[in-house]
């Protein structure tokens, strides 16, 4: 499925600018809920004066909101909830997902008009660029699969194209209004590395040797007994003294026999629990008891533990930067969209 998404940069995922595509009407009357009706409440019926196609849900200064728009942008989300539910759970559902909707359409609205105030447009080769950046990142190499995957969304081109520069606009706007005005200052990087070093702490790792004597998950008693038998055997060589490297490329079995008893380097988690539990526990270059795992009999040594480090300021301190910046925009983002809508006026009427 290509996606395509519905929230542009006013929408809950504040400072992240997605296309806003509308997908073509539906004019099914609410009575027809309980079949395969998508929307509701679109139409209404009156014998004295007819048939309402549409009515107005918002007022956004000069600007308009109606009830076809908010159904538009939530066709999908209205789709699983009329396919999910029933009854009252149903209406209820549905009608604070159409309150959600208008709410991001009016918060994209504001900035749309902000956009055009400020004389702000999608170049066509903007429009492109964009619409072929997304078609590479859903993997939709031809026009065909391309149609295709907009049919599936039921939106058309043009309702496509509508949406990428309705997105290329806002996140033009978002960048002059809001990232341009965000300043990371190094002072803030250091504090933010000195007050959140456990992030900044690498995994804890093991250098060991092992030996594996595999049993398939479907085996039969006496291959149980047979690779018992032959793990007891390599334990009784350790234990007389023999190398482990030695016995390990003796005795191990399985697709991992070429490496048997070389070192491996093993971060925490890596390890079947039974095995790091093993390694946590052993003395250095002692050999330990036999662990019965799904997959077989094993023999560890640990050669070395190697505890996990903070890395050096100078190793993240851009990673740190590109957090703070996006937390100081996020903050910055909302409180510019607080400043549009306590400027605006807004009618809501749904």
């Amino acid at each position: 499925m290509m996606k395509v998404g519905r929230q542009a940069a006013g929408g809950r995922r504040q400072g992240v600018v997605r296309p806003s595509c509308h997908a073509p009407r539906s004019t099914l009357h609410a009575s027809l809920v309980a079949g395969l009706v998508l929307v509701y409440g679109i139409l209404t019926a009156s014998p004295a004066h007819g048939v309402i196609l549409d009515r107005i849900v918002a007022v956004v200064n000069d600007d308009v909101i109606t009830l076809t728009e908010v159904q538009e942008e939530g066709l999908q989300a209205i789709r699983r909830i009329v396919q999910e539910t029933l009854g009252q759970e149903r209406e209820r559902r549905l009608r604070s997902t159409e309150r959600q909707i208008l709410d991001e359409l009016i918060l994209k609205r504001l900035q749309l008009q902000e956009a055009k105030k400020e004389k702000i447009e999608a170049t066509l080769g903007e429009i492109q660029s964009t619409i072929e950046d997304l078609k590479k990142r859903n993997g939709l190499n031809s026009d065909e699969a391309f149609r295709a995957a907009l049919s599936k969304e039921l939106l058309s081109e043009v309702q496509f194209e509508r949406g990428i520069a309705e997105q290329v606009i806002l996140t033009k706007l978002v960048a002059r209004r809001v990232r341009s005005k965000v300043v990371v200052l190094d002072e803030e990087v250091q504090q933010y590395y000195e007050q959140q070093q456990d992030q900044f702490r690498e995994i804890p790792q093991f250098k060991i040797r092992h030996l594996l004597v595999p049993v398939p998950p479907q085996t039969t008693p006496g291959e149980l007994s047979r690779a018992k038998s032959r793990i007891e055997e390599a334990q009784a060589l350790l234990k007389k003294g023999t190398s482990f490297s030695t016995v390990a490329k003796q005795y191990s079995e399985g697709p991992l026999v070429s490496s048997a008893g070389e070192i491996w380097t093993m971060k925490r988690g890596d390890l079947a629990p039974e095995l790091e539990q093993a390694a946590l526990a052993l003395p250095i270059g002692q050999t330990s008891d036999i662990i019965a795992t799904t997959a077989g009999f094993h023999l560890i040594v640990v050669e070395e533990r190697i505890p996990g480090q903070t890395l050096p300021f100078d190793q993240v301190k851009e990673r740190l930067r590109a957090i703070l910046f996006n937390q100081k925009t996020e903050a910055n983002f909302k409180e510019w969209i607080e400043g549009l809508r306590s400027k605006a006026h807004v009618e809501m009427k749904l």
